[in-house]
């Protein structure tokens, strides 16, 4: 039987056709549902890059920021800190090219039950108690999975444990025009009776509601007085003044000094918020803030481009947001917002914090 010329000119697209189907009804055979490859995505590892030691009287105090890869939740955590320690000749303590002494894990910590360490917002926070002074001690965490495998390292961070200062005494505080004045008589000696060994300088710390203590002072203060402008009227506060020694980079923290109690005057001006924010809106930049604390006629806010600063408000708003229109496209601005008082004549406070954003083209 003669075959005919067309089926021949046919069959290699009939034979193409049969490979097509053999090859679709193997992609749809199997478990689950086939499709094409899909690039691997990897989260960044999490990484701990500001690990801070202090000194104060109990031991060697750790603190670093918890990555958020590692946000506590009340599941049991995959990832655990482990603390390192080795430590150090104490002639050898500021030796950049001496070999590292063997670490020893002295402490792990689960970020779901912390404890013997504690959290406070966003840091983690351990004190190294089996320390010695006149010793060093150099530091690392490292984030280890739950079979102990290591995957992140820290910074290392050395502390020279010294005796930190004795008591600050003689703490007093003030009314005046401008704010609350305190002062004090600092300490001469260790809280062992021996001459300072480094840099004496002073922390203080407020309360309002006798629970959270912050600290007022933005730098490290080296009088023995300092003027709180950041109050607001008519209300009572608490501080106490908190000495500190730094040798050779390392920070000993005295106790806390007697607490001192007053009410701030009528006539000052509220203080300024705590925190300001700046996010990209519909028409420019939305201006956010935390309201201050007591009595608040309103806020004014500013903006800073390069050294130029111009206030925005003409009058006082009353509550956050403010949507700044003016602010041109792929420039940084910095943002301050300050508060006055309910008098009639708005008695202005001083400025917040700056934030900064760069903007971006608005619809």
């Amino acid at each position: 039987m003669n075959i005919p010329p067309i089926y021949s000119m046919a069959r290699p697209s009939r034979c193409l056709g049969v490979a097509s189907i053999l090859l679709l009804s193997l992609l749809a055979t199997g478990c689950g549902k086939k499709t094409f490859p899909q690039p691997v995505s990897h989260e960044p590892p999490p990484r701990i890059a500001d690990l801070y030691a202090q000194v104060r009287s109990k031991g060697v105090e750790l603190s670093w920021t918890i990555p958020p890869q590692m946000k506590v939740t009340s599941k049991e955590s995959q990832q655990l800190f482990s603390v390192l320690r080795s430590e150090l000749k104490w002639e050898n303590r500021n030796c950049a090219d001496c070999p590292p002494p063997l670490q020893q894990e002295v402490q792990v910590i689960d970020p779901t039950f912390p404890e013997p360490a504690v959290i406070s917002g966003n840091k983690m926070i351990w004190t190294d108690t089996a320390v010695s002074r006149q010793h060093a001690y150099r530091y690392q965490v490292v984030i280890r999975d739950k079979q102990g495998r290591p995957s992140v390292f820290s910074n290392p961070v050395v502390a020279r444990v010294l005796a930190p200062p004795a008591l600050v005494t003689g703490t007093a505080a003030a009314t005046g025009p401008q704010g609350i004045m305190l002062q004090w008589k600092p300490p001469k000696t260790d809280d062992q009776g021996q001459a300072l060994k480094g840099d004496l300088h002073f922390e203080i710390e407020r309360t309002l509601n006798g629970k959270t203590w912050e600290r007022v002072n933005a730098v490290p203060i080296k009088a023995n007085n300092f003027l709180d402008q950041g109050v607001a009227a008519e209300q009572t506060y608490e501080y106490r003044v908190v000495p500190v020694l730094t040798f050779e980079e390392t920070a000993m923290l005295g106790e806390p000094s007697e607490i001192v109690r007053v009410r701030a005057p009528e006539a000052l001006p509220p203080p300024p918020p705590a925190t300001v924010w700046v996010i990209p809106a519909k028409g420019g930049l939305e201006v956010q803030w935390t309201e201050s604390e007591g009595k608040v006629g309103g806020y004014h806010v500013y903006r800073r481009e390069g050294k130029e600063i111009t206030r925005l408000t003409a009058a006082p708003i009353q509550k956050p947001p403010y949507l700044d229109h003016s602010a041109r496209p792929n420039t940084v601005y910095y943002y301050a917002v300050s508060s006055v008082g309910p008098q009639p004549d708005h008695r202005e406070g001083l400025l917040s914090k700056w934030a900064e954003i760069r903007s971006i083209l608005f619809e």
